[in-house]
Formats: C-alpha cells, sequence, structure tokens
C-alpha cells in the first residue's frame, strides 16, 4: 500500500493531463546548481571565511550565504526569517566542519537512507552535529537546499513547504522531527511517492515530460497543490472547526472524570463550573477551559488544545494575568497547565522562559470488560460477570 491517499491520487492523476515544464526551464536549474558546486568546492568550503559564508557582511557573488539566499533562488526559496538560520559567528568552527561534512559525500541514497528507510550513521552524525549549532537546531532551509544542490538526485528542493505537501498527501501525516532531521526524514517521504507515482501506469502515460527528476517533481507538486492564500483560509477555517469539536469533547471527558485526574485540585467555583463543565467565564479575557485551586491554596489555569502551539501560551498567559488582577489574594501563586495531545516546536522554546507554566500531553485510552452485576439468590447478594 503506498503513502499517497486516495483523494491525493486522485488530483496528481488529474493534473498530470495539464501539466508541463520546458525542457529548458529544467536545464537552466541544472545549469544554476552546478555553477555553485563549481565555484564551492570542498577546497574552497574548507578555506571559507566568516565574509564568505553569513550574508550581508559585504561579500555577494562568492558568499555562499548571500548565493543560497538570493543567488539561486529558482533552486527554492529560503529568504526570510532571521539570519541566525545560518548559525552564530561565535561558532563558525562548527559551521564549517559542519559544511565539509555536508558536501563531502556522494549523490547516492546509500549515503543517506538505509534501505528500509532508516537513516544512515553518517546522516545521523550530520543531524547531531547541527544540532550543536545555534540557529541550526530547529530550521530545515540552509542545510537541507545545500543538500538539494550539492546532491539533486537524493533531495528534493522543498524545505519549509516540506510539511505542507506531505500533509496534503499523506493520510494522518505527523512530523515530530525539527531542523536537519526532519528535513531528511520528510525528504524520503517524498522520495517514495515519487516512486509510487513513477509506478502507475495512467501517469506515465500522461507524462508529458522524458524526464521526472526532483526538479520536475518539485513543480509538479506545487502546480498540484497551490499555496494560494484563498485556499489556506479556507482550509484553516475548517480546520478551527474541527479542533474547536474535538476539544470541546474532551473537555467533557475531563470534567467527568476531574477528580480522578487531578486528585488534589479542586474547582475555583464548584457551583458554577460543574454545571459548565469546567469552564470558568470571565467578562473581557475570554473563557477558561478550567480554573483550580490546588493543595497549596495556587490558582492553577489549565488550558485544552488538541496540539499546543505558542498562541495557546500567550492565550494561557492572557488568563493568568486575568486571575492574578482579579482573583488571586496576596501572595498567592497563580500557575499554568497546558493540556494537548501534541505540541509544536514553538511552544517548546516559548515556555522554556515561563517558568509558572507547564506542559502535560494528553492520551485517551479505551477499556471494554465484562459488566459487574449483583443478582439477589435466596436473599444473599453476589457479584456476577457475564
Amino acid at each position: 500500500m503506498g503513502l499517497l491517499s486516495y483523494d491525493a491520487k486522485e488530483i496528481v492523476l488529474d493534473k498530470i493531463k495539464d501539466f508541463n515544464i520546458p525542457k529548458e526551464d529544467i536545464s537552466k536549474l541544472s545549469k544554476m546548481r552546478e555553477d555553485f558546486v563549481s565555484f564551492f568546492t570542498p577546497e574552497k568550503i574548507k578555506s571559507l571565511s566568516p565574509e564568505d559564508y553569513f550574508p550581508g557582511l559585504g561579500k555577494k557573488d562568492d558568499c555562499l550565504g548571500y548565493q543560497l539566499e538570493w543567488g539561486t533562488i529558482d533552486l527554492g526559496s529560503i529568504k526570510g526569517g532571521s539570519i541566525v538560520k545560518y548559525g552564530t559567528r561565535e561558532q563558525f568552527s562548527e559551521i564549517k566542519n559542519l559544511l565539509i561534512d555536508l558536501t563531502g559525500l556522494t549523490d547516492e541514497m546509500a549515503q543517506f537512507y538505509e534501505a528500509d528507510g532508516n537513516l544512515t550513521q553518517k546522516s545521523k552524525s550530520l543531524i547531531s552535529n547541527s544540532l550543536k549549532i545555534r540557529g541550526m537546531k530547529s530550521g530545515r532551509t540552509v542545510l537541507g537546499k545545500i543538500l538539494s544542490i550539492y546532491y539533486p538526485a537524493t533531495f528534493i528542493a522543498l524545505f519549509n513547504d516540506q510539511d505542507y505537501f506531505l500533509g496534503k498527501m499523506v493520510k494522518d501525516y505527523s512530523n515530530d522531527y525539527v531542523g536537519l532531521e526532519s528535513y531528511i526524514r520528510n525528504n524520503y517521504l517524498l522520495l517514495k511517492i515519487k516512486e509510487e507515482l513513477l509506478s502507475e501506469p495512467v501517469f506515465i502515460k500522461a507524462l508529458s515530460t522524458n524526464e521526472f527528476n526532483n526538479d520536475v517533481f518539485c513543480r509538479f507538486l506545487y502546480f498540484c497543490f497551490d499555496k494560494t492564500r484563498e485556499t489556506e483560509e479556507i482550509e484553516t477555517e475548517q480546520e478551527i472547526r474541527m479542533e474547536a469539536l474535538e476539544t470541546e469533547h474532551y473537555q467533557k471527558l475531563i470534567h467527568r472524570n476531574f477528580s480522578k485526574l487531578f486528585k488534589n485540585y479542586r474547582y475555583y467555583d464548584e457551583e458554577t463550573q460543574n454545571s459548565h463543565e469546567g469552564h470558568y467565564s470571565t467578562e473581557d479575557a475570554g473563557t477558561m477551559d478550567f480554573l483550580c485551586v490546588d493543595e497549596s491554596d495556587n490558582l492553577i489555569v489549565i488550558e485544552l488544545k488538541r496540539k499546543g502551539t505558542d498562541e495557546t501560551l500567550a492565550q494561557l498567559c492572557r488568563y493568568m494575568g486575568w486571575v492574578k488582577e482579579n482573583l488571586a489574594k496576596e501572595n498567592q501563586k497563580v500557575l499554568g497547565i497546558i493540556i494537548s495531545e501534541s505540541k509544536d516546536i514553538k511552544l517548546e522554546y516559548a515556555i522554556k522562559v515561563v517558568p509558572n507554566v507547564t506542559l502535560k500531553q494528553m492520551t485517551l485510552d479505551v477499556i471494554i470488560k465484562d459488566f459487574e452485576y449483583t443478582s439477589k439468590i435466596q436473599g444473599v447478594d453476589k457479584k456476577h460477570k457475564k
């Protein structure tokens, strides 16, 4: 069974009939890539200075960072964002060593992936070294683009848009990785989708070009799943409605089992909150999912989400501020808890500097077992199972 969902397969098989890309456009991309690699040779990279690497320090044509950002924009855009995505000058030695490792391999799948799709030791080493460099820990653009330029048969020039396309094509897609590891693992999924398409006779028959390399595949994905603002707004509205329904369901479950899940907590206003499934409403700050008091008389604000983001933290802080201003006694602490099924890397970063907020994961277990029932036989109660 392939990775492509049924709906995605319908889209790509329909779109391929109208897809066409001039051969000269693909040749232009290949030439741009060859020029970059022939200039930034392994020897050149070994002798790089900070001015030869970091954009914005005066150099352009012979600056690796500038060429990645602007000079080769047709090979995939990584413009925007903080300059720290290139790492920091204090760690330039580590950055250069990583670049030497990145560009000293061969354009073969076996360099980066095992036969079963797991990462090779070389990939793991590259990832490990990237995680030691501030700015490169979570970003996938700079290192991803370098890989796609030096190894175009193995890596696809998709960076921040990997999640978008995989979310469109793969049912129940999720990404639990960050930075270079996220890019490499997602790239493997995209390669498998490309392989799946090339095994479809209908797809091959409709393909207008003799070559379906990674550059063509990349352009085809943008052709199939257009990232227009209107589409994004519609999808966002649908996602918001779906999340609201799921969160409402979780709210009821937690309220129903509150005393079991939070043995040391009680509702701040038990009468009101019990009649509103744990909710506590304010006039000007919104409605809290749960407002509680613990054994130490701390006020606890709980925010419930299907997926926790840094926006969730901002919302929780707003509620906590309202509680501190309107409900907390002198020296009474106000603490916060985010409960979610999943989280993103932005929330992990944000929560590091908010010490009075904790993050907890919510999982649901379903248990099916026999009922216990009581029957009276000859005046004696006996428990039976059936």
